[in-house]
């Protein structure tokens, strides 16, 4: 019987050591991911949703519940989540350009210049600085009823935005460089385009659906083109786990 035991012991030792050396295991994005995808869609749906369904004071007009959650306006909780993602991406760009350096990787710096770039744009999004180039605006040019001065120097500073983003993105393969070019395409066409649209509508005097939902594919597409930016970075770093140990490799 004793025997019976040692034997039994033995292989279940046995089975534990096997699983052991199996080598570090890879870490997948794929829950982090729908989950970011979901909170941004959740956002925007909260935005349209709250003050078309609950009729009080505070989720109609100027109500603060609908300007917490408005994602046109700012300083609310869609503007601390879209900063929160460009920060967040910014911060795995530079760590993914780390690790390629350490990897003697060439393209190292043009992470960097798009770790840059994105945090740039996270300022601009906390700070609201693209609405603060209205001014200029004003001083090129003169329009009556055209409400967005700011895109006038905008075009000027997304083309630099874009090139330095893409500079990054061409130099790239596989899933990583699709997700790069489709995400700053996203996110730079929502800006610019979404602003110029919802401008024209304000300017012939919709203020209807057509209006809001302009207003809401612009947030929610550049929140998808920040993403696209991150995949990038998760496409390009490799995460394994072996016990209590993590390592991280540019691949």
């Amino acid at each position: 019987m004793a025997h019976g035991v040692v034997e039994y012991n033995q292989v279940e030792y046995n089975q534990v050591e096997v699983g052991l050396d199996q080598g570090p295991t890879q870490v997948g994005w794929r829950v982090v991911a729908w989950v970011l995808l979901g909170v941004s869609v959740v956002l925007s749906l909260l935005s349209m949703a709250v003050p078309a369904l609950v009729d009080h004071p505070l989720t109609t007009g100027n109500g603060e519940i609908q300007r917490f959650l408005a994602v046109y306006e700012e300083g609310n909780l869609p503007t601390w989540w879209s900063t929160g993602l460009l920060v967040v991406t910014a911060v795995a760009h530079a760590i993914t350009g780390f690790l390629a350096r350490v990897g003697g990787e060439r393209l190292a710096w043009a992470w960097l210049v798009s770790a840059g770039m994105l945090g740039l744009l996270s300022l601009d999004d906390h700070a609201a600085l693209h609405e603060r180039l209205e001014r200029v605006g004003r001083q090129v040019a003169t329009f009556e009823t055209f409400p967005a001065y700011w895109l006038i120097p905008g075009v000027l500073v997304g083309a630099v935005v874009a090139a330095a983003l893409l500079l990054l993105a061409v130099r790239l393969q596989g899933k990583a460089r699709l997700c790069m070019i489709a995400g700053c395409a996203l996110l730079l066409g929502s800006a610019m385009g979404g602003e110029l649209a919802h401008s024209l509508l304000y300017t012939i005097g919709e203020s209807g659906p057509v209006y809001v939902l302009t207003l809401h594919a612009e947030e929610l597409g550049e929140n998808l083109g920040v993403l696209l930016m991150l995949a990038a970075a998760a496409h390009s770093v490799s995460v394994t786990r072996a016990g209590g140990a993590v390592g991280l490799r540019y691949s």
